[in-house]
């Protein structure tokens, strides 16, 4: 890298429990009946003077709902379910530079998910840029949500730009319709511990997207909350209001993502890997 592109980890550097009321309709299917709790996740003891305290269940069904509900919660495509960071293959990318890139890239993702809890703190996230489409940016965010659901119990919630405002607009003229109000789901959006917003950037410019966009990423900004985004665009040509461009600025490492489209290697990897298995169930 140039001595213009300062070390993405040097950069981060510088930037220096919730769990619904369940029913059992959303335990793991697998899970067997426990006669200890009854399948509740709880059990009745006394201390040492005889007074009754409830506990958790050693069962571990209590876990096992916290994490479903963390996975409903999240909505990560189905597609991207089972990503995660460690099997992030780089050797998709061909071009050099985009080796190179990727390599850059992924240390700089490491080293935020090996410091999630001082990244919480201050309510630093990141966003992935690149102009080409299928360069593997969406792939990279659902990888790191299942990786901090997976490994370190974090509540992520994923949705895309264009699906973000959508909803919003689902919500006008339906006051009194049993559904969310657009206050719900920008009260949601903006106390979520992290979100992911993927394609940020690309709707049309609006008065009323970036005050939308406005009242979640500046209710994040203040308390803290990590914000994920991938774009097409780096941060200084978004065409939002500045106040939005500042605060995802000071609050993100802006991570650059490589400029090659993985989307046709990947799709004749697995053509080849699936000739080679007709081929071998052939001989």
């Amino acid at each position: 890298m140039g001595t213009g592109n300062m070390d993405l980890v040097q950069k981060l550097r510088e930037k220096s429990n919730h769990l619904s009321h369940s029913e059992h309709s959303v335990m793991m299917e697998d899970q067997t009946h426990c006669r200890l709790c009854d399948d509740s996740g709880w059990v009745w003891s006394r201390d040492q003077y005889g007074v009754p305290y409830c506990q958790e269940c050693s069962c571990g069904i209590r876990q096992k709902m916290i994490h479903r509900n963390q996975l409903k919660f999240a909505e990560i495509p189905d597609i991207y379910k089972g990503a995660m960071f460690n099997n992030f293959r780089s050797a998709v990318y061909q071009l050099p530079e985009s080796k190179e890139t990727i390599k850059q890239a992924a240390k700089a993702i490491r080293y935020w998910i090996e410091n999630i809890g001082d990244m919480q703190k201050q309510g630093i996230g990141l966003y992935f840029y690149s102009s080409t489409k299928g360069s593997g940016k969406t792939r990279m965010v659902c990888s790191l949500a299942n990786e901090l659901i997976e490994k370190h119990q974090k509540q992520v919630k994923f949705s895309t730009s264009m699906r973000i405002l959508d909803e919003i607009k689902s919500t006008w003229g339906k006051r009194y319709s049993p559904g969310k109000t657009e206050e719900q789901l920008i009260d949601e959006l903006s106390r979520a511990d992290i979100l992911i917003i993927d394609d940020f950037g690309t709707e049309i410019e609006k008065d009323w997207v970036n005050e939308k966009y406005y009242e979640i990423i500046d209710g994040r900004y203040t308390s803290r909350k990590i914000t994920i985004f991938t774009s097409n665009y780096c941060i200084s040509r978004l065409n939002y209001d500045e106040r939005i461009a500042n605060r995802i600025l000071e609050r993100s490492l802006e991570i650059p993502f490589p400029e090659e489209s993985v989307r046709e290697h990947i799709a004749e990897t697995m053509k080849q890997q699936m000739i080679a298995g007709i081929m071998g169930e052939g001989k």
